[in-house]
């Protein structure tokens, strides 16, 4: 009987171990089975939709590890272009990378294209995204509350066309819209920066006495540029600021210190903006909105010439602009208060000219000639320089443009702040006479000269018939 029960005690201890064993085997082989890597796809992206011949575009794709342990994973990126029939699968890369237990991995390649078309690129047969390749485009590369800035880029694109793209419309008051550029090569790079608020605009502009400026530009480029035309939207807001009207802005490209208005249209009126449009000659910067020149007389004087039948009166005048803008000044000739003649000179920022009207004379008399209302000059014309005629002895040639023919005497101007001995012409003199005063003193001289031996005469005449009758 005993060794019966200890029998039956040893197989349930067999028994109760064998499973345990059995729970423990199960158990490691479970933990096992359950430590393994179990990957994700979690989707690709593109960096641009639109891009020039030769540019890259760089494809991401990310990929997450939900397992309980490390593993690999392989990306491959195809592309195929959509506007061919072949569906051959263009694989450009692939890359393997290990991604430890719940963790994720992002890649990156970058393709370019060599032929305009479009193109769908996928990773491990996820879409990715579908990038057109133009031979041209502008793409806004940064943007902030003041300033934008474009990037164009143009790969075998004509060298001798303009080649025009459109840029993304901006929210801001100032901003381009088209681009049209000809540069002459068929590949060329350029930045423009755009910037709506002049206090952030890095180049030196005009001083805000002398410019109303709503809006400026700067291009950069790394080849040559013949020229381009923009369009470029202000809001009307931004004009009611700045106290311009519409049709009061041009733009304006600098050229060193001073700045060349272009000739600039309205091309259309908006509800909320106006768009401009102009062509420029450098990669430099543009201004938009006024600019004034500050034009002034610096000095004036007179000459004359003969002519056949009296005398043409000139008066030269030097203009000084101290904008830093070309402006245009209109000089009206008045003689005895008339305006008689008028005469435009444009006048370089920060330099001057020489501005000449004429009028041509018959009559003798003293002429009070001004330019506008500047200095006043009195020009005194003889009987025979009235009729075109020498005044000086007989057989003398009228006397050319070097010479005045005609006595010039400054007065004092219209404002009463008379003129310096400098600007008019100094009347002809002798010995420090006056040529009028001297000829009358002679004429007077010889009347009398001749008045005396008239007399003398018939006194001789009186004593010679005396002597004859006592004779």
């Amino acid at each position: 009987m005993q060794s019966t029960n200890g029998s039956e005690t040893t197989w349930v201890s067999r028994v109760i171990a064998l499973g345990l064993f059995v729970v423990v085997i199960g158990a490691v082989f479970a933990s096992v089975a359950a430590a393994v890597p179990a990957m994700g796809f979690r989707g690709a992206d593109v960096s641009a939709s639109t891009v020039a011949v030769g540019e890259n575009v760089t494809v991401s794709a990310t990929v997450v590890n939900v397992g309980d342990s490390g593993g690999g994973y392989t990306f491959r990126f195809v592309h195929n272009n959509t506007e061919l029939e072949a569906t051959t699968v263009n694989e450009f890369a692939s890359q393997r990378v290990r991604v430890p237990a719940s963790e994720r991995r992002t890649v990156t390649e970058n393709i370019s294209f060599d032929r305009i078309g479009t193109y769908r690129i996928t990773v491990n047969d996820n879409e990715a995204g579908v990038v057109t390749v133009q031979p041209a485009r502008a793409r806004v590369a940064s943007q902030s509350a003041d300033q934008r800035r474009v990037d164009i880029r143009a790969n075998g694109v004509s060298s001798t066309n303009v080649t025009a793209l459109d840029i993304e419309p901006t929210n801001d008051t100032f901003g381009l819209e088209h681009w049209s550029t000809a540069t002459g090569q068929p590949a060329f790079q350029q930045t423009l920066t755009e910037y709506s608020n002049r206090s952030t605009v890095p180049a030196t502009l005009p001083p805000t006495n002398q410019s109303a400026i709503v809006g400026v530009l700067t291009v950069g480029t790394d080849d040559s540029f013949e020229r381009a035309t923009m369009r470029a939207t202000v809001a009307r807001s931004a004009l009611a600021n700045a106290s311009l009207q519409p049709g009061e802005v041009s733009i304006y490209q600098r050229n060193g210190t001073t700045w060349d208005r272009l000739t600039t249209t309205v091309a259309e009126e908006r509800d909320d903006n106006v768009v401009y449009e102009a062509t420029g000659t450098s990669d430099t910067t543009y201004a938009v909105g006024s600019i004034e020149s500050e034009l002034s007389v610096t000095t004036t004087s007179i000459r004359t010439e003969a002519t056949a039948d009296g005398q043409r009166i000139f008066l030269d005048a030097q203009i000084s602009n101290a904008g830093p803008t070309a402006g245009e000044y209109v000089g009206a000739l008045r003689v005895n208060g008339v305006t008689v003649n008028t005469s435009r000179i444009t006048v370089a920022g920060d330099g001057s000219a020489t501005l000449s009207v004429s009028e041509a004379v018959t009559e003798q008399g003293k002429y009070r000639v001004q330019l506008n209302d500047t200095t006043v000059h009195e020009v005194i014309l003889t009987q025979k320089e009235a009729e075109g005629q020498p005044t000086g002895e007989p057989g003398a040639e009228p006397s050319g443009s070097d010479t005045p023919t005609a006595h010039s005497t400054p007065t004092a101007t219209a404002d009463g702040s008379g003129d310096s001995p400098t600007t008019g012409v100094v009347p002809p003199t002798v010995l420090g006479i006056d040529t009028l005063y001297l000829i009358g003193g002679l004429g007077i001289g010889l009347g009398v000269f001749i008045a005396i031996l008239v007399a003398l005469r018939r006194s001789d005449s009186g004593s010679d018939s005396d002597s004859f009758e006592q004779f």
